[in-house]
Parts: C-alpha cells; sequence; structure tokens
C-alpha cells in the first residue's frame, strides 16, 4: 500500500505542484502544467514497461523510492522551471517503479477485494493529510521547502517496504488455460480508458463549470468537492463489509449506470442541487468501481502486470483528458459535449458486459 501511495502521489498532489512551481518560480499556467503532465506520462510509460517486466517487487520499489527522493532534492534546489520540468519527468519514471511493484505485491492477496479497498481507504486519508500539509509548505517556504519536505514522507513510507511479502501462485498456468487472457486484458483496459477520460475532463473543470454556470463561489465548489471526496470513503467500507457477497460484474456495470445519471443531472440540468449530490454519488460509485476492477485484475493476473497497466491508464487519462477537454472547451460548452460522456460510458458499459464470467474470482466462476 505504501508503494502505490508513493506512486501514485504525483496524481494526487498535481494541483500543488502547478502551485508550488507558480508561486515558487513565476511559472505561467503552460509551463506548470506541462510539469505536472510528463511527470504523469512518464510514470503511466514506466508503470507500463516494469508492469510486464519479471523485476519488480521490494527491490524495485526500494530503487523508485530512492529515484523519486533523488529528483525532489533536485526541484528543491532548481532556480528555473524548464529544470524542474526535466526532473519531474525522471520522477515520473521512480513513480512508475512503484505502481508496478506495489501492484505485482497486493495483487498476490487471497482476498484482492478487500485488499484494494484498504488500500483506497488508506491511500485517500493519506492524501488528504499531504494535501493539507503540503499547502502550509508552499505558504511558508515556495518550492524550496514543498519539495525538501516531501523527501521525509518518502523516506518514512519507504521504511514499511520491508515489511512487503509477494505470495507465489502456483495456480497461474491453470488461469491462462482457463480464460483468454488478451480479450479481456483488451476489455478491461478499454473499459478504464473509456471511463476515465470524462472522469478526468470533467474533474479537472468541475470548479469552473461550478462558477461559471452554476454562480457558486469558489469555496463553495471547495466544499462540495471535498464532502464529495469524504464520502467516497463509503466505498471502500462498502467493499470491505460486502465484498465477496456481490457480484464485480453486475455492481460494475450499475457504477457505471449511476455514472451516467450523475454526468447527465449535472451537466443536463445543471443546477446547485444537482451539482452537489451528483458529484457526491459519482464518487462513491467511482471508488466502488475502481476497486472491484482492481480485484478483478488481481485474480485474472495475480502477478500485478494488468493492474499495473490499469493504473497507467488512469495516471494516462489524468495526464492528457484535461488538455483534449481544454481544446474541445474552446468552441463548445460542457453543457453541450456532456452526450459525448455518455457515449464513453455506455461503451464502457459494453466491454465490461462482454467480459463474460472473467471478473469474478476463480472460486465463484
Amino acid at each position: 500500500m505504501a508503494m502505490l501511495e508513493l506512486g501514485n502521489l504525483a496524481s494526487a498532489l498535481a494541483p500543488f505542484n502547478v502551485s508550488a512551481v507558480s508561486v515558487g518560480l513565476g511559472a505561467n499556467s503552460q509551463e506548470s502544467g506541462l510539469v505536472v503532465t510528463l511527470e504523469l506520462f512518464f510514470a503511466a510509460i514506466s508503470s507500463l514497461y516494469f508492469g510486464t517486466s519479471q523485476y519488480k517487487g521490494r527491490n524495485l520499489g526500494l530503487i523508485g523510492s530512492f529515484m523519486v527522493m533523488i529528483c525532489y532534492y533536485l526541484c528543491s534546489v532548481a532556480s528555473d522551471v524548464s529544470q524542474i520540468t526535466i526532473i519531474k519527468a525522471f520522477s515520473g519514471l521512480g513513480c512508475g517503479m512503484l505502481i508496478a511493484s506495489g501492484h505485482s505485491i497486493l495483487a498476490s492477496s487471497q482476498d484482492p477485494n478487500r485488499t484494494y479497498a484498504v488500500f483506497t481507504l488508506f491511500s485517500s486519508i493519506m492524501a488528504a493529510l499531504l494535501i493539507y500539509i503540503s499547502s502550509s509548505w508552499i505558504e511558508d517556504g515556495g518550492h524550496q521547502s514543498y519539495f525538501f519536505n516531501f523527501i521525509y514522507i518518502y523516506l518514512a513510507l519507504t521504511l514499511f517496504f520491508f515489511l512487503s511479502q509477494q505470495t507465489g501462485h502456483k495456480y497461474i498456468d491453470q488461469i491462462k488455460q482457463s480464460i483468454d487472457k488478451k480479450l479481456v486484458y483488451f476489455l478491461l483496459i478499454m473499459a478504464v480508458l473509456l471511463y476515465e477520460i470524462p472522469s478526468s475532463g470533467m474533474w479537472a473543470f468541475m470548479e469552473r463549470f461550478g462558477v461559471q454556470y452554476l454562480d457558486m463561489s469558489v469555496s463553495e465548489v471547495g466544499s462540495a468537492i471535498a464532502i464529495a471526496i469524504i464520502l467516497s470513503l463509503i466505498g471502500p467500507v462498502f467493499i470491505g463489509i460486502f465484498g465477496n457477497k456481490i457480484r464485480r460484474k453486475e455492481t460494475i456495470l450499475f457504477c457505471l449506470f449511476v455514472s451516467s445519471i450523475c454526468v447527465y443531472a449535472i451537466f443536463g440540468v445543471p443546477s446547485i442541487d444537482t451539482f452537489y449530490y451528483g458529484n457526491i454519488i459519482w464518487n462513491i460509485v467511482f471508488v466502488i468501481m475502481v476497486i472491484l476492477i482492481l480485484a478483478a485484475a488481481a485474480d485474472i493476473d495475480p502477478t500485478g502486470r494488468l493492474g499495473a497497466w490499469l493504473n497507467a491508464c488512469i495516471l494516462l487519462s489524468a495526464s492528457l483528458a484535461p488538455a483534449v477537454f481544454g481544446w474541445v472547451m474552446l468552441e463548445n460548452e460542457m453543457t453541450v459535449i456532456y452526450p459525448y460522456l455518455l457515449v464513453f460510458l455506455f461503451i464502457a458499459m459494453v466491454c465490461i458486459l462482454n467480459t463474460k464470467k472473467e471478473l469474478e474470482p476463480i472460486d465463484k466462476v
């Protein structure tokens, strides 16, 4: 869990990475956005590569964490935005190592439903705490303090790596013989991409939508989003209690259907009420769906390769979707393009529907 959290911190802290570079070095929005985009992009590419490699686990996680710590130190002494941009690209490579290694260990769990539910809960709490703390670092010491202090965070969580164990699976060959992995891989990857692209784009412009279309203040939008994130913790609690009593495929399809209703409510009939309740429900079902998909990936591929690939798809969407949506919204409004989001979600449903029984645990197929 510590490996995955450190690997995905680049995504959770993206707004504050932008702020640190903007405040400390006076970077414009394009320059600061490129810093985030490159780090997430290289994290995705790295996790794709090391997800297929045999060299993953605790040792690769230690190398990745050490690489990120060096990059954070170099960022703390950098005096130019272009320097930080290059350094962050290398930091992304280290994050990818951490992501691939974390999934290789979590995927070997005997109960991936609860394992990924606990990880999501741990990740949400850690991200909220670090976001709260990091904002004060930027205010007190600019980018130097912000980047340098994260060295201690990485060092502290890296100590937990020595407690990790990767369980061997004797039945991997049986899994390969019982299902068509290539088709399942393709369907899951497409489903995640098709859901994450509109989700990441929506998330990036959610604040602007509330302010510009609903006349909400920035603080009101922030309050709504904060409440939605807090209540999304219902997701891992739900999976922790009912994870082994529900069918993954039907639950994921239900979450996609509810997500479609939320998209329509938020953007099709925009109001303050639909903005609040739509965001809350959307965040809850999003978390439930991600947990179940990662748990299914762990059962399909206990080596963690598929989990790392799906994580990479999420990072790619987080890095590219905001730019794509920004370009689209130069000519259109969010209230006009939301039907296209529904098309993405519908195709994702078709992908999940065609997985047959492969999403269920082996002993329930």
